[in-house]
């Protein structure tokens, strides 16, 4: 009984030790809540909340701090990732291989050396320019005026465009450069192609074409690049090959000028451009473009190999699967050009005669070439208008494969296989001579064209000449019988520069020197012709003159095939009038990338 009692006073006790115990935390809580009505802690009051949590609440409260960060975290990059895209950014360089070397690094020079027409692409501009759809689209000049008779072109300039030198480009500059062009010891290739052309300037900002006859291209011709007058006034013409300035030139392109390489024999072996900062157009992402150059395809696709350059100017077809599954990409680009042997029959005796040349045509199996040189990469052609230019048709003369037919033409002409397995009439062996430049496919060509014609009886020399050296040594003075060669036919097809009698010397490009009067009144006619249909006819019954006349044998026409570096973005080209043009939009190549918002 003691015991119970003794039990119970305790609780007691104890019972009102935990009311006293109770009302204190509600007087502190009052107090508390008097100074601040806020239930959430302050941040001065959470310093000290680990010290009123037990060893499992604190996990579950940095657990739940953890995944509150972690949520907001996930939550902030999907928003910045929904809301931005990947935009180019400026720097980077990017570095090509080219086969041969810079000569004339000069708009109206470099018409006919395809490294020159490169870097001038990229250092001059042009009144007008293609775009990557290969639309015509102003780029020096801001608008154009054409008369209604189609004689007179009014051309008005941009505003503050400057040369590479910060001075002012002005009319002065577009008339001195079409001046020099006319001036005939400037020996400009463009000289028979605006030779009759009259030009005046009426004010800084706008020039006046004056032609004898409507052109109906005439504004497709004005994409070349435009000199300087401040810098070319006081060459002598005579001199211009000789300049400085032909290979440290001055333009108003997106890219200048900054540094050139030679080797001891004093051959250019790299080539720097930079930005220009202050272009008109818009600025290039890649702040520099270096360029290398080699003296044929072999050197420069092992340099693309063991990444020396990023990419080549051009992939010739037998290097094509040497790069699969690799970091090249390659850029299948239609070209509208043509491979042809062109006969110089001022060179050759034997090419006078009609039956040799026919001999030729009817001795090589053009079919077998195209598929054997080329595989899928282009297409057998029987004259100088492509497929899908106005003018084209599948109904043209042409002299397949046939050696029976070679064979009774050259006995025509006396020339007996004698016992040495040779065609001989008495003492005079019938022998010919193939040039070309040193390139692989046209070393396949040319082989294979010995060997159908060496089965005739035949003798055959092929010349070799470096792709440096084809223009001023062999093209420049006609120096060949047959020269196997390729030509551009352009965006807009004028085979003017190409078949015309006025163009049979340097600086023209007739390369078989071929002369005919009606062929010269339809070539003439066509470019005054404004209705596609009645152009259409005047170019077909041209090719149809020409090839009985036969002086070249068409060949094949060869896609262009361009091998980049994966790491380059931006390059949206198909299809390119010559190769210069593979650089339109060049100012999109980027190699640098940043988010932007959308």
């Amino acid at each position: 009984m003691i015991k119970k009692n003794f039990s119970f006073f305790g609780r007691d006790k104890k019972s009102k030790g935990e009311k006293q115990i109770k009302m204190q935390i509600d007087l502190d809580k009052k107090l508390v809540f008097s100074l601040s009505k806020s239930r959430v802690p302050t941040l001065e009051q959470s310093k000290y909340i680990f010290r009123y949590l037990g060893r499992k609440e604190r996990g579950v409260f940095v657990g739940l701090i953890f995944l509150l960060l972690l949520s907001l975290g996930f939550l902030t990059i999907k928003f910045y990732l929904n809301n931005t895209k990947i935009a180019s950014d400026f720097g980077g360089e990017y570095v090509e291989g080219l086969v041969g070397e810079p000569q004339y690094i000069n708009p109206i020079l470099a018409q006919t050396n395809d490294v020159d027409m490169d870097l001038s692409k990229l250092i001059f501009s042009g009144l007008f320019k293609y775009n990557e759809q290969q639309e015509l689209v102003p780029d020096l000049a801001l608008k154009s005026e054409i008369s209604e008779d189609k004689k007179t072109y009014t051309i008005i300039l941009k505003e503050d465009i400057f040369w590479h030198d910060g001075k002012a480009l002005s009319a002065n500059d577009i008339v001195f450069t079409f001046l020099s062009i006319q001036d005939f010891s400037f020996k400009s290739p463009l000289y028979s192609s605006f030779r009759d052309i009259g030009i005046e300037k009426l004010d800084d900002k706008t020039i006046v074409f004056t032609l004898k006859n409507p052109y109906v291209p005439f504004l497709g011709t004005l994409t070349f690049g435009i000199l300087p007058e401040h810098l070319w006034k006081n060459i002598p013409s005579q001199s211009a090959n000789l300049a400085e300035y032909n290979i440290k030139p001055i333009g108003s392109g997106p890219f200048q000028f900054k540094s050139l390489t030679k080797d001891k024999n004093g051959s250019i072996k790299k080539y720097t451009l930079e930005r220009n900062e202050k272009f008109y157009g818009q600025k290039p992402y890649l702040s520099k473009l270096i360029f290398k150059f080699y003296p044929e395809f072999t050197s420069a696709v092992d340099a693309l190999h063991n990444q020396n350059i990023e990419g080549i100017s051009f992939l010739p077809r037998e290097f094509k699967d040497s790069f699969k599954g690799d970091r090249i990409k390659k850029y299948y680009l239609d070209l509208p050009q043509y491979t042809a042997f062109f006969f110089n029959q001022r060179n050759s005796s034997l090419l006078k005669s009609e039956n040799i040349r026919l001999a030729l045509s009817f001795g090589l199996d053009k079919l077998k070439l195209t598929e054997s040189v080329l595989g899928q990469g282009g297409k057998t052609i029987y004259g100088p208008i492509l497929s899908g230019q106005i003018g084209y048709t599948e109904d043209l003369k042409n002299n397949d494969f046939n050696l029976a037919k070679a064979t009774e033409l050259l006995d025509k002409e006396d020339f007996k296989l004698a016992e040495d397995g040779l065609r001989k009439k008495k003492e005079e062996v019938l022998k010919i001579s193939i040039t070309t430049v040193d390139n692989e496919d046209y070393l396949a060509v040319a082989d294979f064209a010995k060997k159908n014609w060496e089965a005739l009886g035949m003798q055959v020399e092929v010349k070799i000449v470096p792709a440096s050296e084809i223009q001023r040594k062999v093209i420049e003075p006609r120096d060949y019988e047959i020269l196997l060669f390729g030509t551009m036919a352009g965006v807009e097809p004028d085979p003017f520069p190409f078949w015309h009698s006025s163009q049979v010397a340097d600086p023209g490009l007739n390369l078989a020197l071929y002369a005919n009067r009606k062929v010269d009144k339809l070539l003439e006619d066509a470019r005054q012709t404004e209705n596609p249909e009645e152009k259409a006819k005047k170019y077909i019954e041209f090719q149809n003159i020409l090839l009985e006349d036969n002086p070249a044998i068409f060949l094949y026409s060869a896609n262009y095939t361009y091998a980049v570096s994966e790491d380059v973005l931006g390059i949206s080209i198909k299809r390119i009038g010559i190769p210069s043009n593979r650089f339109i939009g060049i100012e999109n190549w980027h190699k640098e990338t940043k988010r932007s918002w959308k």
